[in-house]
């Protein structure tokens, strides 16, 4: 029986394996031009790919494997253009908060970007009324190209959200999620929120969030909404309700990286699936530096849309100043050649970073708070030091900062003895580099793993042609029902009602009584006399 047993297991194994997939096409959109927007994403294309799906992406940063036959990649490199016209660095120096910067700034490139694509020809040729193009599914990043959910309703498909980072209030509003103004997830507040406000704080930010949520809902989507029907005409939904329903929202945001809030069950997160299993080899020159480090090396990078050389002089000169007289080499992302370099740093304008943070002389990472280089730092167990410029990097930094493995400095107020007693603190200090361990030992222990979750899902939505019974019934109330402002408006104007009554009532008692002691005074003075 025991042999049977085996035979029925190994023959069951292998019909399993056998069963064919039900290949789909995949239309997958995202536009935006930061390469930190596109890896995330690429073990997904791939692994859908292989799996014998057809994907369509388009992107700003292609993979161009040849091997990946089922993989279509259509080029908007030219995007880059966009973003590069932007100067983040500007913005925080003139003292811009970030939702200053989407409105005036991200809003009106959301727009280039769409309308681009819109006009790509290879795009063109896919949603003209005459083509035979079909998709089973269209997965598009939800940030500042609205717009472009409307090629869902196009080719009549299920569309599904994908986002690289944190979400943000407008499409939790959209999902029917609670807009906490103050909370630190909220990260488009930027340094404004924290876990311990003052009440008049609070009140700032819930007029400043609830009056960007407005402009968002009633200017920006408006515009993509007419740029979508420029294109495909004038009976597409609105776009707000497209988002509505979304099916899923594949976001990268892993609970013990962040600051936990309130979700719905289509919110699927994943993480850490761009950190390579095998490092990439570097040059020959930089690993000799690295390892001839007797004291260890620290790392620097601010990102690939930060660059150090808009930094103002006496800023970069504090970095330079204090580097060179550290005990520990430097290995620093720089986009400019310094001028009488220190003998102890090394600089270059593009590193294999997961190759340097896997490296075992590395001390410390100086970065800017970037999600994608805190997974990597997290799995690579390296202590940070954060420096936050834009978006979500002041979030994440806090966040690292609350579990115990970074420090924090500003930009802007940086000086020598604050950057040189935060490098010796964090190097010196031995339970920097312990919570990192911590950190990275609970961050992986997952139930199960969260590519092979992240495309199970994605097949799902393929199968079932949406996943609308995850969503929430909030999510189609007006903001006054989902919050009951209603009734608390009403019973507090009641409540006012009753008080200001009751007050009048005593205050016509008291005016009676007086007015009944005094005559009872007089007549009894009336009396006497």
């Amino acid at each position: 029986m025991g042999l049977i047993a085996i035979v029925t297991f190994w023959m069951a194994s292998f019909l399993c394996m056998a069963v064919p997939i039900e290949a789909a096409r995949i239309l997958a959109i995202i536009p935006i031009p930061s390469y930190s927007h596109q890896i995330p994403y690429r073990p997904i294309w791939i692994t859908l790919s292989q799996r014998g799906h057809e994907v369509v992406v388009l992107t700003t940063d292609p993979i161009n494997n040849s091997n990946l036959t089922n993989l279509t990649e259509i080029d908007f490199k030219h995007n880059y253009e966009q973003i590069q016209r932007l100067d983040f660095l500007k913005n925080i120096l003139n003292g811009e908060t970030w939702i200053t910067t989407q409105q005036e700034q991200i809003e009106p490139m959301g727009h280039v970007i769409t309308e681009n694509i819109y006009q790509h020809d290879k795009v063109r040729k896919m949603y003209a009324p005459n083509s035979d193009q079909k998709f089973d599914v269209v997965i598009a990043e939800v940030l500042i190209t609205p717009g472009l959910y409307a090629l869902a309703h196009r080719f009549n498909a299920p569309l599904i959200g994908i986002l690289s980072l944190g979400l943000v209030s407008y499409n939790m509003y959209l999902q029917g999620i609670p807009v906490l103004p103050s909370h630190p997830s909220s990260w488009e507040m930027r340094v404004n929120t924290d876990l311990n406000l003052s009440l008049w704080k609070r009140i700032t930010n819930f007029i400043d969030q609830w009056y960007h949520l407005y402009h968002v809902l009633n200017n920006f989507y408006p515009h993509q909404q007419m740029l979508a029907e420029k294109y495909l005409g004038k009976n597409i939904p609105d776009i707000s309700d497209l988002e509505r329903n979304i099916s899923i929202i594949l976001y990268n945001q892993q609970e013990v990286l962040s600051f936990v809030r309130p979700t719905t069950p289509n919110f699927i997160p994943f993480g850490n699936l761009h950190v390579s299993k095998k490092s990439a080899d570097l040059p020959k020159d930089l690993k000799d530096f690295m390892a001839d480090a007797p004291n260890g090396f620290i790392y620097m990078s601010l990102g690939t849309n930060v660059k150090i050389s808009s930094f103002p002089n006496h800023v970069l000169d504090i970095f330079i100043d204090v580097f060179a007289s550290l005990p520990y080499k430097i290995v620093w992302k720089l986009d400019k050649e310094l001028p009488n370099k220190p003998d102890n740093i090394y600089t270059a304008q593009w590193f294999a970073q997961q190759s340097i943070l896997a490296h075992p002389n590395i001390r410390m990472f100086i970065y800017q708070g970037g999600l994608q280089s805190t997974e990597e730092a997290v799995h690579y167990a390296v202590p940070l030091l954060g420096l936050p410029i834009l978006a979500d990097q002041f979030t994440q930094v806090l966040k690292m900062v609350t579990l115990g493995v970074a420090k924090k400095l500003n930009v802007i107020s940086i000086t020598k003895e604050d950057l040189n007693a935060s490098i010796i603190e964090i190097i010196s200090d031995k339970r920097y580099k312990e919570r990192m361990l911590e950190l990275k030992a609970l961050n992986e222990d997952k139930p199960y793993n969260l590519l092979e979750n992240t495309i199970w899902w994605i097949e799902f939505v393929i199968r079932h042609k949406s996943a609308l019974h995850l969503h929430t019934s909030i999510a189609n109330e007006p903001w006054y029902k989902r919050y009951d402002t209603d009734i608390i408006a009403i019973l507090s104007i009641v409540t006012f009602i009753i008080l200001l009554s009751a007050l009048i009532i005593i205050y016509k008692l008291i005016k009676i009584s007086f007015t009944c002691f005094t005559k009872t005074s007089v007549d009894t003075k009336k009396k006497i006399n």
